[in-house]
């Protein structure tokens, strides 16, 4: 299981009031809102904190976890701006954090399986052309990786909204997962 997450910063400085009053109290918990208060850039450490949760929610979903919203009820430990663990009920979901001027991507996992991460500069500011270029690129990716006729790769969404490759009509099992907000968007596919 792998979840992803990416945050494009300026697009998220434009669009965002994230210090309104109850903002953070609403979504972090109390030891959460520590980091963001002691944080040197606490707009960053917000949205860092963020792109944890959201990576680690993907891959706790994947567990067969019943979906809620409930941000307060996912706690991010922050080892490093690069590496940290969230927990969720019983879970433990080890992030790892690229933090630039352009971007913040989170990606999570449960077990030791490397990643395998492409991140893309978006031309396009439609979400609906947006998704359909990422999930262009899963597939072609996942053809030539594998040797497998493109035209007979699809991806497609379960009932819980988890996506999955088809292969002839046949779901194949490869973790991944898709991200894309602002101007970026990313895959992440567990190695096998």
């Amino acid at each position: 299981m792998v979840g992803n997450d990416i945050i494009d910063i300026s697009e998220t400085r434009h669009s965002t009031h994230w210090e309104r009053p109850g903002f953070i109290q609403k979504l972090f918990t109390p030891k959460e809102q520590e980091y963001i208060y002691a944080s040197v850039d606490p707009f960053i450490r917000v949205w860092h904190l963020w792109s944890m949760k959201e990576s680690a929610y993907k891959v706790f979903i994947q567990t067969g976890a019943e979906r809620f919203f409930n941000p307060s009820k996912i706690e991010c430990h922050v080892d490093s701006l690069q590496s940290g663990r969230v927990r969720i009920a019983d879970t433990s979901i080890k992030t790892s954090t690229l933090i630039n001027g352009k971007y913040i991507f989170s990606t999570a996992k449960i077990d030791h399986s490397d990643i395998e991460t492409r991140i893309f500069k978006l031309t396009d500011n439609d979400r609906k052309n947006q998704s359909k270029f990422m999930h262009q690129h899963v597939l072609i990716y996942f053809a030539k990786k594998n040797a497998l006729d493109q035209s007979q790769l699809f991806l497609k969404k379960t009932k819980t909204g988890i996506p999955i490759i088809q292969y002839r009509n046949k779901p194949l099992k490869t973790a991944f997962s898709i991200t894309h907000h602002g101007n970026y968007g990313a895959y992440s596919i567990l190695k096998r």
